[in-house]
C-alpha cells in the first residue's frame, strides 16, 4: 500500500515586530551617538608595551613643532577652570557669554591668554581653519603652569598626562615638565602612548600610560 504523502507548507513568520525593534534601536543609536571631536593638532604618539587606561585626566599635548595644547575631559571642570583663570587673569572678565560657552565646548586648545578673546569669537569654520600657536610655557611666561595649577585646584585628584608626538623635541617636553614640577608642584604624571604593534598610532583618547616620578 503506498504511503500517504503529506503536502508541505511553507512556514510564515510575522516580521513586523522585529522590524519595529530594529528601527527603534537604529533611532536610539543615531540620537545618542557622539562623533569623536577633531583634534586641534594631529599627534603621532610613540609605542609602548604596558597598558594602563586613563580616564578623567588633564592632558598636555606636545605637537611636532613643540607647541603645547591643553585639555580636560569634563565640561563642568572647564567651567570651574575658566572661573579660576578669570581671577588669575582679570582681562578674562570681559569675555562674553558666547565666548565662555565656546571655551567650555573646546576639547583641546593651544593659545595664549592675550589671544583668547579674539579666538573664542571665531565661528566654528574660522576656528577650525585657525592655526593655534600653542600655550606659552617658557620660564618668563609660563601660562601652561597656570592652567595646570588652577585645574588641580578644581579637582585635586585629577590625573595628569603628557601626550607627545614621537618626533617632538626634548626641549619642549622639558618645558612641559618644568610647568608641572616648578609651577604646579606636580611630580607624578603619565606618558600617553599606543600599544606596541597597533597600527593606529594616533588617538584622541588616553589609552596607555607610564607613570613617571
Amino acid at each position: 500500500m503506498p504511503k500517504v504523502k503529506i503536502p508541505r507548507k511553507s512556514t510564515s513568520i510575522d516580521m513586523t515586530a522585529m522590524c519595529d525593534v530594529s528601527f527603534l534601536l537604529l533611532t536610539f543609536f543615531m540620537l545618542t551617538s557622539k562623533f569623536r571631536p577633531a583634534e586641534a593638532v594631529p599627534i603621532d604618539i610613540p609605542n609602548s608595551r604596558s597598558q594602563i587606561k586613563l580616564e578623567g585626566v588633564m592632558t598636555i599635548s606636545v605637537a611636532k613643532d613643540g607647541a603645547a595644547f591643553f585639555s580636560i575631559t569634563k565640561r563642568e571642570d572647564r567651567i570651574a577652570l575658566l572661573d579660576r583663570m578669570t581671577i588669575k587673569y582679570p582681562q578674562l572678565k570681559n569675555l562674553t557669554n558666547n565666548q565662555k560657552t565656546a571655551f567650555v565646548g573646546l576639547d583641546m586648545f593651544g593659545f595664549s591668554i592675550a589671544d583668547m578673546p579674539q579666538i573664542l569669537a571665531l565661528n566654528p569654520d574660522q576656528y577650525k581653519a585657525y592655526k593655534q600657536k600653542g600655550i606659552p610655557m617658557d620660564s618668563s611666561n609660563c601660562e601652561l603652569g597656570d592652567w595646570i595649577l588652577q585645574t588641580r585646584y578644581v579637582d585635586q585628584k585629577m590625573k595628569v598626562a603628557i601626550k607627545g608626538d614621537k618626533t617632538s623635541s626634548i626641549k619642549a617636553i622639558k618645558q612641559v615638565i618644568y610647568a608641572l614640577t616648578e609651577k604646579a608642584d606636580i611630580h607624578k604624571f603619565n606618558l600617553i602612548t599606543t600599544l606596541s604593534g597597533n597600527s593606529a598610532t594616533t588617538t584622541t583618547e588616553p589609552t596607555e600610560s607610564t607613570e613617571t616620578k
